[in-house]
């Protein structure tokens, strides 16, 4: 384990053929690490140091993100951040929209509970603020701690975790599919996820991808060690060449129908997108102790948080499984939480949109389509010209 209680390196990949393909493993991790430290630290300073006009002006065209038109007239947009300058993709975006009146509705990706990363938030919003008076910033934050931190900084935050977002009409049981697997985990190739905690567990569906964290060569030295664990531990996703190809949001939720029971392992991440598909599906939660606030819609009748220990979490497992609660009480008991906290939502962007000046009436139903619709990636360039780029100030 690392300092964040990741899995490391050596631990991810296991065992391999021999000493030349280990070696050949390491010198690619490191070759691969140190060019994306380098591609990551430019992306995350150009927003802030490039001119506003000129030839250089739009070197951070390029940069990827996601923004959801929330409103046009007035404008307002929904965007993701996080990494470690959380606000290089607002800065990128603000840059080409300083000229217009615009609210940015910021959520978390990955927790703001870590000190370095929320004070450069608090002096990287003081230098928005100075240069974009026309705009707004308002963190959606994923729980009360995250909400405190930004506040403390300067930032308006308000508390609205991300797992509202998630639709219930694609994540819902189907009484039709039988139960196969004890367990399903959802979970990218990734340190983080610590997949080795479930490997006690008898019968285990994965759920996984790669977003690049690894080489190909050591993402595929990571699946074969899944499929090495035990014939009765299968991965749903398709393998192309030895990696895992990616399931429609339907396919998943036919994947966690086969299951009795949710698994979330990291111990520090965001609020966890797959922790409330599994409710919502109607799956208990077997959880470690975790920062991101994935627990905020726990409940203890069917969550069990324990112990990041293989046994601990198998035993959990198994407890959960036995009690067979029903399907669509856990559903519906998600629900309840859920759409209270979603009306909270509505009425706040209902008076944000009548102080921008809008006249439309208040919402009168959910306005989000659910994060497939939300979490659409482009560069910025492409999304300033979707949002209409005006010229520069």
């Amino acid at each position: 384990m690392d300092q964040d209680r990741q899995e490391t390196f050596d631990e991810m990949v296991g065992p391999v053929g021999s000493t030349v393909e280990r070696l050949w493993l390491l010198a690619t991790r490191r070759a691969h690490r140190t060019a994306n430290k380098l591609r990551v630290s430019a992306r995350k300073r150009f927003p802030y140091i490039l001119p506003a006009r000129g030839p250089l002006s739009d070197l951070d065209g390029g940069i990827e993100m996601s923004a959801h038109i929330f409103s046009r007239d007035p404008l307002v947009l929904y965007m993701p951040v996080g990494g470690p300058r959380p606000l290089h993709p607002l800065a990128a975006i603000g840059r080409r929209l300083a000229a217009r009146r615009a609210t940015f509705l910021l959520m978390p990706m990955w927790t703001m509970e870590r000190p370095a990363i929320v004070a450069q938030i608090g002096r990287d919003l003081a230098w928005y603020a100075a240069r974009f008076p026309l705009h707004e910033v308002i963190f959606l934050c994923n729980n009360e701690e995250e909400r405190r931190l930004i506040a403390g900084v300067g930032g308006n935050a308000m508390f609205s975790n991300h797992n509202l977002m998630i639709s219930e009409e694609v994540f819902r049981p189907l009484p039709d599919v039988s139960v196969e697997f004890d367990a399903v985990y959802n979970g990218r190739i990734s340190p983080m996820k610590r997949h080795y905690l479930a490997f006690e567990i008898d019968r285990l569906v994965y759920v996984t991808y790669s977003i690049g964290e690894l080489t190909p060569s050591a993402a595929r030295a990571f699946i074969r060690r899944l499929q090495a664990q035990s014939p009765r531990h299968l991965i749903a996703n398709p393998l192309v060449d030895g990696l895992p190809g990616r399931l429609t949001s339907a396919e998943v939720n036919h994947v966690y129908n086969q299951a009795a029971v949710g698994l979330c392992l990291s111990a520090v991440e965001g609020a966890m997108y797959s922790s409330m598909e599994y409710l919502m599906a109607g799956l208990p939660i077997v959880s470690t102790p975790s920062l991101g606030g994935r627990d905020v819609y726990f409940d203890p009748d069917y969550c069990l948080v324990v112990e990041p220990e293989p046994t601990a979490i198998r035993r959990a497992v198994d407890r959960l499984r036995d009690r067979a609660i029903p399907r669509e009480e856990i559903r519906g008991r998600t629900l309840e939480k859920v759409h209270a906290q979603r009306l909270e939502l509505a009425a706040f962007l209902s008076a944000l949109l009548r102080r921008k000046g809008s006249s439309a009436p208040p919402l009168e139903t959910w306005p989000f389509s659910g994060t497939e619709g939300l979490m659409r990636w482009a560069t910025v360039r492409e999304i300033a010209a979707l949002v209409g780029e005006p010229d520069r100030a």
